[in-house]
């Protein structure tokens, strides 16, 4: 269930896969149906679908918006946005949604991912994101074990002058900066502690 939903839609969303997953599915011995803020995943004991790695990191479904930003600062925007996002998963214990000037991002990991398999798992879907959606203000990035989303909207801001368009810019370089600070800190944390169960 995404960290954001009240009782009665996440409710509405798990009755809603049942009939989906029969008129898509059908007989299939093994099915995941992955809706925007439930899913559900099934197989048949001793089902092992063949010749598939299984990993936290498997990109299972992209989705890339058609239309493309056309304003210079889109991209800086959205990687500030997603510096953020990646560092607000970690610390919001595998949740984290905000609207970042005029992105919205929203990331979710299944509860059974500790906090930096986590952060390693969104870092991934980022990634894709960047590379394979490129422009687009919108997408949508599901791996095995966590999802992403983002969107953008300008929202009239076609009036704004240079300079207000030079400060959002700025101010979205230093946010991003100091979330991948945050988010290099939790890393080191990790490994660290790593290390040291190693060493027991």
């Amino acid at each position: 269930m995404q960290g954001d939903m009240s009782d009665e839609e996440c409710h509405n969303c798990v009755n809603a896969i049942p009939q989906m997953s029969d008129s898509l599915c059908s007989l299939a011995m093994a099915a995941r149906i992955q809706l925007f803020g439930c899913y559900t995943l099934y197989e048949a004991d001793g089902f092992h679908e063949p010749d598939v790695t299984t990993s936290k990191t498997n990109l299972l479904n992209k989705i890339c918006g058609e239309s493309e930003a056309v304003d210079g600062g889109f991209v800086e925007l959205r990687d500030a946005a997603f510096a953020a996002l990646e560092s607000g998963v970690v610390s919001g214990n595998g949740f984290f949604s905000s609207s970042y000037d005029s992105v919205q991002v929203t990331a979710q990991c299944e509860g059974d991912l500790g906090s930096c398999d986590c952060g390693e798992c969104v870092n991934n879907a980022v990634q894709v994101a960047q590379e394979e959606c490129g422009n687009s203000v919108s997408g949508e990035i599901y791996l095995d074990k966590c999802f992403i989303s983002y969107s953008y909207h300008p929202g009239g801001t076609h009036g704004n002058s240079k300079r207000e368009d030079d400060g959002n810019k700025l101010t979205a370089i230093v946010v991003g900066g100091a979330a991948a600070l945050f988010l290099g800190f939790i890393f080191f944390l990790c490994i660290k502690s790593w290390n040291k169960k190693d060493d027991d």
